[in-house]
């Protein structure tokens, strides 16, 4: 267990005004929070829909854990925006708001008087972040964006899996968190465009563009070779993938090989008939019949001895770990990359992954924890926000 450090970090001083819920929006705004910019999330009453809802139906002290995973250093202000005080008080936080970040529906905003053509005439220097499910017009403007969804929409899921089982979601919220970390760089960039001119802008980012950006390889192929592709046959996980790349059982566990030339890993293996496919071509047209005999020779020994056989001559490859193995890995150890993170102002701590960033003169750091539903409602009631 890790305890991060605690100072400021190269966002210092940016100021982010906070209407994100679900994953991908505070995603954003916890990176942005990693990095030092002050977070104010703005809350529900009742807390944004993260809190009641969590994968694995997984709470700590309370907490949905998927909750507490996006947002930590920040601070929490329960609104109602149906109060004439509180969209008060939230304009005079736009004012001095380096940062909004928002992912409503189209339209959402503007009906609430607080979209970017009315904070940018209070604020020019504002930078206006919004995330949606299909972007601003189109056919889909209206539909509900979500993460399974668009992985349905995109061809993402057709691509996962095996040609005789049905398509795969991906098991990680993958459209989400792509999406959430080019929400991320749009705010980075127009950050340094308000630096170089003084202008604020608008920055908008979409589900469906990240992900069909997330397969720009996949889609660059059959773009232009439209016949070429479908989707793998054995146990590959990939359409493209060429031999003798794969997922491979051993005698107690499972290896995960990468690209090497099929000459070569019949050297090292002592496999003779791997010697014919010496060229990328051939290498593909036989990836079905190359994975299923090396299926059957990595059958034979553990995972450990084909590692060690492999990674003494350079070849890439990897056992296929579960999350439990991942609390002894030593690599994640050494870097510390699972924290200990205080939860509001509650004396207790939860375990989570760390920031993947490190930066030599400004450390990310944790100056707080996930806040609790509405914690500091009462500086934004006394207008205390910003003006410590």
């Amino acid at each position: 267990m890790t305890e991060p450090t605690r100072g400021t970090g190269p966002l210092d001083g940016i100021r982010v005004l906070d209407f994100t819920a679900l994953l991908q929006g505070p995603l954003a705004t916890q990176v942005l929070a990693d990095l030092g910019a002050d977070v104010v999330k703005l809350e529900k009453q009742e807390g944004e829909w993260m809190r009641q809802w969590g994968i694995f139906a997984s709470r700590t002290h309370g907490e949905t854990d998927a909750f507490l995973a996006f947002n930590r250093n920040k601070r929490s202000v329960a609104i109602d925006l149906r109060d004439p005080g509180d969209l008060e008080r939230i304009l005079e936080l736009a004012d001095m708001a380096d940062v909004v970040v928002e992912n409503f529906r189209p339209g959402v905003m503007d009906r609430l008087g607080l979209g970017y053509e009315a904070l940018r005439k209070r604020n020019p220097r504002l930078i206006y972040a919004a995330s949606s499910g299909y972007g601003r017009s189109g056919p889909y403007v209206s539909r509900p964006g979500q993460d399974y969804l668009v992985q349905a929409l995109t061809g993402a899921m057709w691509l996962t899996g095996r040609r005789s089982d049905p398509p795969f979601l991906m098991a990680l919220a993958i459209t989400d968190q792509y999406t959430g970390l080019h929400l991320v760089v749009g705010i980075l960039a127009a950050l340094q465009h308000r630096n170089r001119t003084g202008e604020g802008q608008r920055v908008d980012v979409d589900l469906l563009s990240c992900i069909l950006a997330l397969q720009q390889q996949e889609l660059t192929v059959y773009l232009n070779h439209h016949n070429s592709f479908e989707r793998p046959q054995e146990n590959l996980g990939h359409p493209g993938i060429t031999a003798p790349a794969g997922v491979y059982a051993t005698q107690d566990g499972y290896l995960l090989l990468a690209m090497c030339p099929c000459p070569r890993l019949g050297g090292i293996l002592g496999v003779d008939w791997l010697a014919s496919f010496d060229t990328l071509e051939k290498m593909y047209e036989a990836r079905d019949t190359v994975y299923r005999l090396l299926a059957a020779h990595f059958s034979t020994r553990p995972t450990a001895y084909w590692i060690e056989l492999l990674s003494a001559s350079d070849v890439w490859c990897a056992p296929v770990r579960s999350y439990a193995d991942l609390e002894t890995d030593p690599q994640i150890a050494h870097k510390g990359l699972f924290w200990d993170v205080p939860y509001a102002d509650t004396g207790k701590t939860y375990r989570t992954v760390g920031s993947p960033f490190s930066f030599s003169e400004s450390p990310v750091t944790v100056r707080r924890g996930a806040p609790r539903a509405g914690q500091h409602t009462p500086e934004f009631q006394a207008r205390k926000i910003w003006k410590e």
